[in-house]
């Protein structure tokens, strides 16, 4: 029953915190100029959309966890927000972590409790309906949804995150800077790729993919060994967190 638990309110924190929101709520999580009010549209956002996700499993236990889960997450963030106003040195790529693995430890620490106490989790008759028609296993289905949405938005600002000291040159960052719409695309397509692959057990044409991706930069690969680290490096974590969605989440 945790695993349950654990698939909703997780669908609930990538929504509510990578997809549904706008540049005026998120530049506070980096920004020590932004103001607080920031913090409360970005958390009651979030609070709506984790009810919106916990629709088709409504019962005023999953109401109650809502209601938690959105209350932690505006803590945190608040904690965030004035470490951000109060810091001179600012590592993106610690408060990112810091504060993703916060969130994620409270919704662990809320699916043990729900478990521990027998939250009910309600069903509307209509989706089961439909799910039994089209013969889909609702937790399989939930988990592919899970794993398509952390492939795309979460990793890419990870890893974009990530690389941000890693940059070569300013004439390299500008260059960058006007490919990294695609290259965001390239990326998700790149793990969704690889994703179906893992799941089907076809490891070996993973390394056409890889392949693929390394010739489209080859001769900017071979002439600038800056940006060739670089792009490895952002290869290699790229097709580690689509190895750690396949054991995580797709099991």
């Amino acid at each position: 029953m945790i695993t349950k638990y654990l698939l909703i309110f997780v669908t609930g924190y990538l929504l509510g915190n990578f997809y549904f929101y706008n540049e005026n709520t998120v530049k506070y999580k980096y920004d020590k100029n932004e103001k607080y009010k920031n913090v409360l549209l970005h958390s009651l956002r979030y609070y709506i959309i984790n009810i919106f996700v916990i629709l088709p499993v409504l019962s005023l236990d999953m109401l109650l966890a809502a209601t938690y889960i959105a209350l932690t997450h505006f803590i945190i963030d608040t904690v965030k927000y004035i470490y951000l106003i109060n810091s001179k040195n600012i590592k993106k790529i610690r408060v990112f972590v810091t504060s993703q693995c916060a969130h994620l430890a409270s919704i662990l620490i809320l699916a043990y409790i729900m478990d521990c106490w027998n939250f009910s989790i309600g069903h509307i008759r209509i989706v089961d309906n439909i799910l039994n028609t089209y013969g889909f296993n609702p937790e399989k289905l939930i988990r592919w949804i899970l794993a398509v949405l952390f492939i795309h938005e979460p990793v890419n600002n990870f890893i974009q995150i990530f690389l941000d000291d890693y940059k070569p040159g300013k004439k390299d960052k500008i260059i960058i800077k006007t490919d990294n719409k695609a290259g965001r695309r390239i990326g998700t397509i790149e793990r969704l790729i690889m994703i179906i692959f893992l799941s089907t057990d076809q490891y070996t044409a993973i390394g056409f993919i890889l392949t693929a991706k390394s010739i489209a930069r080859y001769d900017r690969i071979t002439k600038d060994e800056k940006f060739a680290e670089y792009y490895l490096l952002g290869t290699l974590i790229s097709t580690l967190c689509v190895i750690v969605c396949r054991k995580i989440i797709l099991i």
